[in-house]
């Protein structure tokens, strides 16, 4: 049932989502620090939109890959140590993308010298390769817990969960997505 509530509220919204997302999974004390969530409108950043599909991906996965009690706690821990990664290097990748950007502005009002652009080239290949051996390394450790067909299983759970966060945040973008224009009927000749 928990399942179903919450594929209905993934497709509906994100402020749905959210709101079935935070009745499963209650907010801190308030004595916790932290932003607030930005929920109740719907209008939601990239950043919440990913930590909601987080959080989903962990409440499904022992059921979508068939996970025992045992493999649990195993598969928890290194599926967070997963998504850390993946975050962090999302976020490395971003800052010098933008710092990029920035440099090769061709209306930069000073002029950039090509060697800071060749620095921040080089940094964003080693990034690159950092981050390909740091997955490689975040998803060996998570199938160590699991065997071949929750591998399997994971893989594609896990391609599904990011389908359905592009159409989300697809149909978020959408001027007036919650209200589609009415369909004009050709009128009839008489």
């Amino acid at each position: 049932m928990r399942a179903f509530v919450l594929t209905v509220a993934l497709l509906a919204s994100p402020a749905a989502f959210a709101q079935n997302l935070q009745m499963v999974n209650p907010p801190p004390p308030p004595d916790v620090p932290g932003p607030p969530p930005n929920l109740a409108g719907g209008d939601m950043t990239p950043a919440e939109v990913q930590k909601l599909f987080d959080a989903y991906l962990v409440m499904e996965a022992q059921q979508a890959i068939s996970l025992s009690d045992q493999q649990y706690p195993h598969f928890l821990a290194r599926l967070r140590a997963l998504q850390d990664t993946r975050r962090r290097n999302t976020q490395e990748r971003i800052q010098l993308m933008g710092q990029l950007q920035r440099l090769s502005n061709p209306r930069q009002p000073k002029p950039v010298q090509e060697s800071e652009i060749k620095e921040r080239l080089v940094a964003l290949q080693e990034l690159e390769s950092r981050n390909a051996a740091e997955m490689r390394k975040a998803y060996n450790a998570l199938d160590e817990v699991l065997d071949v067909r929750q591998q399997a299983r994971f893989r594609v759970f896990e391609e599904q969960i990011e389908r359905r966060k592009v159409e989300l945040l697809m149909r978020a973008r959408r001027p007036n997505a919650a209200n589609p224009p009415a369909i004009r009927r050709p009128q009839q000749q008489r």
